[in-house]
């Protein structure tokens, strides 16, 4: 990770993303599939999203039954892949605006006060 310039998630689902957040807080442009728990700290502003199509899950064992995931867009994959690969100011630019965003959202203060509010304590109390 520490010598790549680009980290890349085509995935389908993804749990919180522990990689791509790693990424970065390291400072690394991230592109990734713009669905599923990335998307709680990734955006257009700081990482590029790979457009996908909603399917079915395509499982034989019936955990997933009625279940969707997204199928990502391999040609715009491709393609934003291209522009990031003539463009070593916008990877920079990227990386930078990435670790800047990682350590606002995934700060331990602001995630425990953001837990505070999910079980409806009063964050006034002490």
């Amino acid at each position: 990770n520490a010598k790549a310039d680009v980290v890349l998630s085509l995935h389908r689902s993804e749990g919180f993303g522990l990689v791509l957040a790693q990424a970065m807080a390291a400072g690394k442009t991230v592109v990734a599939t713009g669905w599923s728990g990335n998307v709680d700290f990734m955006t257009k502003a700081d990482s590029v999203l790979v457009d996908y199509a909603l399917v079915r899950v395509r499982d034989r064992q019936g955990f997933y039954r009625g279940g969707l995931w997204a199928e990502p867009d391999i040609e715009d994959a491709a393609a934003k892949l291209k522009v990031l690969l003539g463009d070593p100011d916008r990877r920079r630019d990227l990386g930078r605006r990435a670790q800047a965003a990682i350590a606002l959202k995934l700060d331990p203060g602001a995630i425990g006060r953001q837990a505070r509010v999910w079980l409806g304590h009063d964050l006034a109390e002490p």
